[in-house]
């Protein structure tokens, strides 16, 4: 369970996994939904929105650290329910949002 998963973890690395899951993660998409941002675009990616599928596995800004994590993870490393969900992964996710920078107004270094 997510209760069970997040138990040890830090506040912020667990608010940042409650915000990926629930698809509140402040990033363009959903701030432009709830009017606090001007377009739902990624900052690198025009007219592509900035979602989690987006920020996680597919914008070309953020290649070198997500094949890190891919390297690490291998095939795994592709499927969002693995890296939200599995013990083993995030770690490697948490090094994956600290590298890319996009959420450290929000969360810090997590």
């Amino acid at each position: 369970s997510f209760v069970k998963l997040t138990k040890s973890y830090p506040k912020r690395l667990t608010g940042l996994l409650m915000c990926l899951r629930t698809h509140h993660a402040p990033l363009n998409q959903h701030l432009h939904r709830i009017s606090k941002s001007l377009t739902p675009s990624c900052p690198h990616c025009p007219n592509i929105d900035e979602n989690i599928h987006h920020f996680l596995l597919a914008c070309p800004h953020y290649q070198q650290e997500r094949h890190a994590m891919i390297n690490a993870l291998g095939r795994k490393a592709t499927s969002i329910p693995y890296l939200l969900t599995d013990e083993a992964a995030i770690p490697h996710l948490t090094r994956y949002v600290n590298a890319t920078g996009r959420l450290k107004s929000i969360f810090g270094e997590i």
